[in-house]
């Protein structure tokens, strides 16, 4: 397999060529060109398998070459690097079928793996060509195998013993049915940022390849496959004669590697030892222990070392307890509480997924029932993109509880501060209505603006003001319409709308009402004024 590398940087072209394991990958030549017009001399004189290209250089750039190599119809692959995120680049990058786009600087682990998914895919491209059944089935054992395994997991028609030896037989695999395996059941979370800088394709294979090294000691092994879920990936490693404790410290290498290589997190259940009758069975049990089960998140562990969790409806913490820190404003003792409150069942082993959704739940409650007492509208207050997006994790581990716990405090006790300061308030609310009169407002869109419950906002308002709020909004247009049929040229018809009022015949009663007199005596009596 041959494989071109184009790039103007001589030493981005030196660490590629000389740093890649190029037979691991099945390549065995290795070219250069330093610009698109080298790179069309050399596939001009020779084909190349895989083109690595530099999209940024003098003169033509990478896309250019790529769109020529796509126009002369050459056969191979793609693969893109850039310096800058643009979103022309990647556009154009699809346009054209390129097989991969990579950031610079780029990691090289993330190109080899890359360059090994583009490798495997060529080979396959090869031996689908105008193969007979038998050696098609002999050259795709891989995959036949795999999907069998996949068949096991997903609790298709396989329940039984015979039905398996069936299913064997029909596929033509000579496997022992009395076999016991270890199932080592992985879970990927926190994949987002990954997905985005890489794509979900390429980090999933990345993962795949991964696991496949360290725990079966191959690079593309057939006895690991994946299960892909809107908030995680599931992996699953079938081992054979291998003993848990050699199992659990690569499990442990495994997850140090994906640390160091990516941003998600990554827990491994080494599960009990298990036929393929039971395989099903096993992989639920694991999967729903990788659920409930966040003592060991982010690290190995034993299925039978993980203890059952407690269910039930009973109370987690204290609610007197977090009313007195609420009370007090003590964001660090509620913290403190909670942290002493996790820790104690973490050391007991006995922390779920589902006690971390409780004890949201009943904090929840606690802060909720107090910001009611105060009339806090808290829907608006904690309704926001940011609030939403990091309660939605809480529940994920100790460290996102704290993290939404406080975020949630200091969004608390910041805006109940600006409640006590009501002064400060009264000034912002007097300001919205001096901007917003024109407009039909009220206590309810007023208290929605400052997640106040209308009822709430219009008695403190009456209360350090002495005047309701339907009044100084009023007395705030009547002073605007004044102002207005003092000038020259304004129609009386006008000024109603102008200051905010639907209705003349209701603006003429309160302006009479406020005045003494109506808008045309008002009127009448400012231009007799000004002639003299």
């Amino acid at each position: 397999m041959r494989i071109l590398i184009v790039d103007d940087d001589t030493a981005i072209i030196e660490v590629i060529r000389d740093t890649v394991d190029w037979d691991k990958l099945g390549i065995d030549e290795i070219d250069v060109a330093y610009d698109a017009q080298g790179a069309r001399e050399s596939l001009t004189d020779k084909a190349a398998d895989i083109v690595i290209s530099d999209i940024e250089m003098p003169g033509e750039s990478g896309l250019d070459l790529l769109k020529w190599f796509r126009d002369e119809e050459m056969p191979g692959k793609f693969l893109l690097l850039t310096s800058h995120e643009n979103f022309q680049y990647a556009t154009q990058a699809i346009r054209y079928h390129a097989e991969e786009y990579l950031m610079k600087p780029f990691n090289l682990d993330v190109v080899e793996m890359t360059l090994w998914k583009i490798a495997g895919e060529i080979r396959k491209e090869w031996q689908e060509h105008r193969l007979t059944y038998e050696e098609w089935a002999e050259r795709n054992r891989r995959e036949i195998k795999r999907t069998f395994w996949f068949n096991l997991f997903s609790g298709g028609t396989m329940h039984t013993k015979r039905e398996i030896g069936r299913e064997l037989e029909r596929i033509g695999l000579a496997m022992d049915q009395d076999t016991e395996y270890r199932l080592v059941v992985s879970r990927v979370t926190n994949m987002e940022g990954d997905m985005e800088m890489y794509g979900r394709e390429l980090v999933m294979f990345m993962l795949e390849n991964m696991h496949s090294e360290l725990l079966c000691g191959v690079p593309d092994s057939e006895d690991i496959i994946s299960f892909e879920h809107r908030e995680y990936g599931n992996f699953v490693v079938i081992c054979e004669g291998t003993q848990a404790d050699a199992l659990k410290e690569r499990c442990g290498e495994l997850i140090r590697k994906i640390e160091n290589l990516l941003e998600c997190t990554l827990t491994c259940c080494i599960c009990r030892p298990c036929t393929m009758e039971g395989f099903y069975e096993v992989y639920h049990a694991a999967g729903d222990l990788l659920s409930r089960n966040i003592v060991y998140y982010g690290e190995a562990f034993y299925e039978e070392q993980a203890v059952e969790m407690e269910r039930g409806p009973q109370q987690i913490l204290q609610l007197a307890q977090m009313e007195e820190y609420l009370e007090s404003g003590d964001k660090k003792a509620f913290l403190d509480f909670l942290k002493k409150v996790m820790n104690t069942r973490l050391r007991q082993k006995c922390l779920s997924r589902e006690m971390l959704k409780q004890i949201s739940g009943e904090i929840q409650q606690a802060v909720y029932a107090r910001l009611a007492r105060q009339g806090i509208q808290v829907s608006q207050l904690l309704g926001d993109e940011t609030s939403l997006r990091i309660q939605e994790k809480a529940d994920q581990s100790v460290t996102d509880m704290l993290r939404w716990v406080n975020y949630l405090l200091d969004h608390v006790f910041a805006y109940e501060e600006e409640v006590r300061k009501s002064q400060t308030i009264i000034d912002k609310i007097n300001l919205y209505i001096e901007e917003h009169y024109r407009e039909e407002i009220g206590r309810n869109e007023i208290g929605a603006f400052f997640y106040l419950a209308p009822e709430y906002l219009a008695k403190m308002y009456k209360r350090k003001t002495g005047k309701s709020l339907k009044d100084q909004i009023n007395e705030y247009r009547l002073e605007k319409a004044r102002a207005l049929l003092s000038e020259e040229g304004v129609r009386v018809s006008d000024v109603a709308a102008e200051v905010g009022f639907s209705n003349f015949s209701y603006f003429s009663t309160l302006f009479k009402k406020y005045t003494g007199v109506t808008p045309n005596e008002f009127r009448r009596k400012w231009e007799t004024d000004a002639v003299r």
